[in-house]
């Protein structure tokens, strides 16, 4: 068989038991047969792997009644509280973090801006301080912590648990994973923004299981999560998809990364304020220290005021015109506009929507859903649903 990956009976329960608990995240509150169904399953294998979850309290019942005749039967569905997990959104200009249930509700949830330039011990000592708030809040719920996941802006080594490369903020080797593993004594998992993001929209998007989509994570830096056939394309280091430092524009602006041009050069955060700010649009007008400039652009452009529209326009034909060639090269059936910048841009979805038409053969475009997220959660989601996709993996991990 030389390379093919051997499977015992072991492995198939496993794979099976995160099936069905798939099942139940994705769809809800449903009967041993319609999972049963679902999964091409017989109900005895569906019902001895549920049994074994209701042990440890991550499944249970729930009485219903069926039919005119009265019969009892039994419905299965998460336990929200058998457990929490704490996510860290760690971007380039400000942390969030939140803590959730196993159903993936937000508990408890904080945000703190970051110095522009800001070191990685200042970045790190600031999210730390919230996820430790968190774990308290959740040791107040007498809830077990089964992780933390930080999404990071930049290239991420996976495997080390570390940001290998910040393009823009230039931190180098950050040891998040032992770091934080060491403190908190918990498991600590570390990715890419985008790749957050676009997991989260995977599983659970407009078209949960969706086996080809763009994400774009839009802030201060630009990055793509790729899912292709149901795999998220990782590269060879992990690093695939900083379409944000491709060459877009002979504009000789030069980018944080060191080159000229760069596609987030025109539409990242950064940009956007320098040209509101050429247009005569002042991004700190009226607005606290701590206060996100997003919120106060988006209540201008709300207003219709002419000077941030005409911006706003301007730079959605941007991003449209370099998420055409996305389209072009992965021919996906969702694409997916995300992040901080995705409020903004959903003031101006028509430009974005009718430039990738224009500049994409037509027969790529027949079928493509186009999605401008406004949440700017999508990391956080992401993150979260990193470590429950990690519990699922390994249900002996739960030790309750």
């Amino acid at each position: 068989m030389g390379d093919q990956q051997k499977y015992d009976r072991g492995d198939i329960r496993r794979l099976n038991a995160v099936s069905v608990l798939n099942q139940l995240r994705m769809h809800g509150e449903q009967s041993r047969a319609n999972i049963a169904s679902r999964l091409g399953l017989t109900r005895a294998t569906v019902s001895s792997i549920v049994a074994d979850f209701i042990k440890v309290s991550l499944i249970h019942e729930t009485e219903y009644v069926v039919g005119v005749a009265g019969r009892p039967g039994l419905l299965l569905n998460l336990n929200a509280n058998f457990g929490c997990m704490v996510a860290v959104d760690l971007d380039l200009d400000r942390a969030t973090v939140v803590l959730a249930n196993v159903e993936q509700e937000i508990l408890w949830r904080d945000s703190m801006p970051l110095a522009v330039g800001a070191s990685p011990e200042d970045a790190l000592g600031c999210a730390s301080a919230m996820i430790e708030r968190a774990l308290d809040v959740g040791k107040t719920g007498k809830l077990k912590c089964f992780g933390i996941c930080v999404a990071c802006a930049g290239m991420v080594d996976r495997e080390l648990g570390q940001l290998a490369y910040g393009p823009t903020s230039h931190w180098k080797h950050i040891p998040v994973k032992e770091v934080w593993e060491s403190r908190y004594g918990v498991p600590v998992y570390v990715e890419n923004e985008a790749h957050a993001g676009a997991t989260w929209w995977h599983h659970f998007g407009v078209r949960p299981g969706a086996r080809n989509l763009v994400y774009l994570s839009l802030g201060v830096g630009l990055a793509a999560g790729v899912f292709v056939d149901g795999v998220l394309l990782r590269g060879k280091q992990g690093f695939a998809g900083q379409v944000g430092h491709t060459f877009f524009a002979d504009n000789e602006t030069r980018c944080h990364c060191g080159k000229d041009g760069c596609w987030v050069t025109e539409i990242g955060a950064i940009a956007v304020r320098r040209k509101l700010e050429e247009a005569g649009v002042h991004t700190s007008a009226g607005t606290e220290p701590d206060e996100d400039w997003i919120d106060f652009v988006y209540a201008r452009a709300k207003d219709r005021d002419p000077l941030v529209i005409n911006v706003l326009e301007a730079v959605g034909a941007q991003l449209g015109s370099g998420a055409a060639r996305l389209v072009q090269t992965f021919n996906p059936s969702i694409l997916i506009f995300g992040g901080r910048m995705g409020k903004l841009m959903s003031l101006v979805e028509p430009t974005i929507r009718n430039t990738i038409l224009e500049q994409t053969l037509p027969i790529m475009t027949e079928s493509l859903q186009v999605v401008v997220s406004d949440s700017g959660e999508d990391p956080l989601n992401g993150a979260l649903a990193t470590v429950f996709d990690a519990l699922m993996r390994n249900p002996a991990l739960q030790g309750h």
